[in-house]
């Protein structure tokens, strides 16, 4: 083959082989632009919900499944998806706590873009260790769910006590400052959990059960593992004579902190407590309606009347003559009272 030739087949096989990986190329790149997709349930959901710019209105099974979406995911404290979804229900299908929701969302997606866009050293978290890190994401869960449930100081106390574990933390600060108006400088740092602590227990050393219940309540939002914060719960209950959540709060102490060997029996002694309440509550109940038993025989008919009090005025008069008066409410809503004109007759007689 001469040396022309053999340059030319050279130059063909070159020409080949680019125009494979031009090629192969394309469909790399093709490939890329369109990786599969798994859709999510809440993408695929909203896949078969028209927009509010859809002609057609939603339906009502549509709006029913978007409703009671939109409410599992705050309830699940899915904000990002409880937005998503609450933008697709038309304005005159939301109430007013849903219209002020749906607001308070905005802000949340307002608060998070902005976060996102700052360049800023403040939004890094590198310094800190697992654990600080996921309180910190519980605490701005619990902070979005307090300002939806309009607790806008407990939402406040526990930014202030993200702030406390983490100085630099955009976020809390932007939230502070774009939804609660509160600029640096206008709040005091520091451990609120300690803060809430401390006023839970001069609550319940001062006897004062109720209100430390609702302390310890919100406690459980800075630290929702402490057995300790159920076990002086449990005992608020007990003292306000809630027996039943007495017992709920200290089974979750004892779960927290299996080594707890005092509630045991405790738990035990106020349980049978309960049983043993509910036990006369149902004789005494029974005891009410055999006594409330219209009597075996004839009844003579003493007088009717049109309000309760002035029939059991009525029948106290007769009952001081020796008289058994009985007092129905009769369906024409006035009140009869009436004695056994003839006496029952014993079984032995």
């Amino acid at each position: 083959m001469s040396c022309i030739n053999l340059k030319c087949f050279n130059n063909t096989i070159a020409s080949v082989a680019f125009f494979g990986i031009f090629v192969c190329g394309i469909t790399l790149v093709q490939a890329q632009e369109s990786p599969v997709v798994v859709p999510s349930p809440i993408a695929a959901l909203s896949q078969k919900i028209p927009t509010s710019n859809t002609l057609e209105p939603l339906t009502e099974e549509v709006l029913f499944q978007l409703q009671q979406s939109y409410a599992d995911a705050i309830a699940q404290k899915r904000f990002e998806d409880a937005l998503g979804m609450i933008e697709r229900i038309p304005t005159k299908d939301l109430s007013r706590q849903q219209r002020e929701e749906k607001t308070l969302l905005r802000q949340f997606r307002a608060v998070d873009t902005e976060v996102s866009q700052s360049s800023s050293l403040f939004q890094k978290d590198d310094e800190l260790d697992d654990t600080t890190r996921q309180a910190i994401k519980r605490l701005y869960r619990e902070t979005q769910a307090a300002m939806l449930n309009n607790q806008q100081d407990l939402a406040r106390d526990l930014l202030i006590h993200t702030v406390f574990l983490h100085r630099q933390n955009l976020r809390a600060k932007t939230f502070l400052e774009n939804i609660l108006d509160l600029r640096t400088g206008a709040y005091t740092v520091e451990n609120m959990e300690e803060k809430y602590w401390k006023q839970s227990s001069i609550l319940f050393y001062g006897g004062n059960y109720a209100q430390a219940v609702e302390v310890l309540r919100a406690l459980t939002y800075f630290s929702k593992d402490n057995p300790v914060i159920y076990e002086r719960m449990g005992s608020c209950y007990y003292m306000l004579g809630e027996s039943q959540n007495a017992v709920s709060a200290w089974n979750t102490a004892v779960f927290l902190n299996p080594d707890n060997k005092e509630l045991e029996p405790l738990i035990v002694k106020v349980k049978k407590l309960i049983e043993e309440d509910k036990a006369r509550a149902k004789e005494k109940r029974n005891v009410v309606r055999e006594a409330k038993k219209i009597p075996e025989g004839d009844l003579q008919l003493m007088g009717m009347f049109p309000a309760q009090n002035k029939a059991y005025d009525f029948a106290t008069k007769l009952r001081a003559q020796g008289l058994d008066p009985i007092v129905t409410e009769e369906d024409s809503g006035k009140w009869s009272v009436k004695i056994l004109k003839t006496p029952v007759k014993s079984g032995g007689a």
